[in-house]
């Protein structure tokens, strides 16, 4: 972790396409709160492909784990909808840390917001995880009913 921007190390390779991480992949994510810089373990295109689908993804898994059982919608509201990017592999953040607040691309010397296309906040944010909740609680009660 750095306050500056860095390098790929020798070998680094990225942990969903196994591709070489060079210069031209190389990405890095910034934490909050310590603004600290860290590598990511992913390359720039699939780091690219997460800001633009992990909202979408999120609330098609919440839709389809709603047919099936409590249980699985818990997992994945207990948290709320997510607003930022995250990856406990790819991006892990370290203790005491809440979330990712920008990404940067070494190709393109560019930092960037890493907020997930689509995502909600504030109020809308708030709005749609409390619907969530009582679509949780109306699934655990008939399960309890059983």
């Amino acid at each position: 972790m750095s306050d500056t921007h860095g390098k790929p190390t020798e070998g680094m390779e990225c942990l969903v396409t196994m591709d070489d991480i060079t210069e031209d992949s190389y990405c890095e994510y910034q934490t909050m709160p310590s603004g600290k810089w860290h590598p990511c373990m992913f390359t720039s295109s699939v780091v690219e492909e997460l800001l633009k689908t992990q909202f979408k993804r999120y609330l098609d898994d919440v839709e389809k784990a709603a047919a099936d059982c409590a249980a699985a919608v818990r997992r994945l509201v207990i948290k709320g909808p997510p607003t930022h990017i995250s990856d406990p592999h790819g991006l892990p953040l370290p203790e005491g840390e809440t979330h990712v607040e920008k990404v940067w691309f070494m190709k393109e010397g560019e930092e960037r917001p890493a907020a997930l296309e689509g995502a909600l906040q504030g109020a809308e944010r708030e709005e749609l995880w409390n619907s969530q909740k009582q679509t949780l609680a109306a699934m655990e009660s008939a399960e309890a009913a059983k």
